[in-house]
C-alpha cells in the first residue's frame, strides 16, 4: 500500500474516532501517526551508500537492489529500482565507453583475443 494512502486511512480513522468519542485527543493520534511515517524510512545516508556502491560498483548494485526489495520501510522499494536503474545505466555506459575507446584506437576484440602471452613477454623484454 501506498505510504501516503497508508496515512490518509489511519487519518481518516483517528478522525471517526475523534467523533465518536470527544475525549479522544486526535490532534495527538495524527501527531504520533506523522512520527511514525517519518521513523519507517530508509536513512538518507543508508541511501547515498546504496546509491554509491550501485554506481562504482554495478554488480553489487544488485545486491542492494534485493536488500531493499525485501525490507519492510515505506520507501525501500523506491531505493531498491533506483539503485537498480543506477546499476543498468552504470553498466551501459562502461560497455558503451569501452566500446568507443576500442574502435577510435582501430583495434577490435578479435584482435585483442588473439594476442599470445609470449608476444608480451617478448615486448616486455
Amino acid at each position: 500500500m501506498d505510504p501516503d494512502a497508508k496515512l490518509e486511512k489511519q487519518v481518516s480513522e483517528y478522525a471517526a474516532i475523534g467523533k465518536q468519542d470527544p475525549n479522544v485527543n486526535v490532534g495527538m493520534l495524527m501527531m504520533n501517526a506523522l512520527q511514525n511515517r517519518q521513523s519507517n524510512l530508509v536513512s538518507s545516508k543508508a541511501k547515498k551508500w546504496a546509491y554509491l556502491i550501485s554506481i562504482g560498483i554495478p554488480f553489487a548494485g544488485f545486491l542492494c537492489f534485493l536488500n531493499y526489495y525485501l525490507k519492510d520501510e515505506d520507501d525501500a522499494k523506491q531505493v531498491a529500482w533506483t539503485c537498480a536503474v543506477l546499476s543498468v545505466v552504470c553498466l551501459l555506459v562502461t560497455w558503451l565507453g569501452g566500446k568507443l575507446l576500442l574502435s577510435g584506437s582501430g583495434t577490435s576484440l578479435d584482435s585483442i583475443s588473439k594476442i599470445k602471452l609470449q608476444d608480451i613477454q617478448q615486448a616486455a623484454q
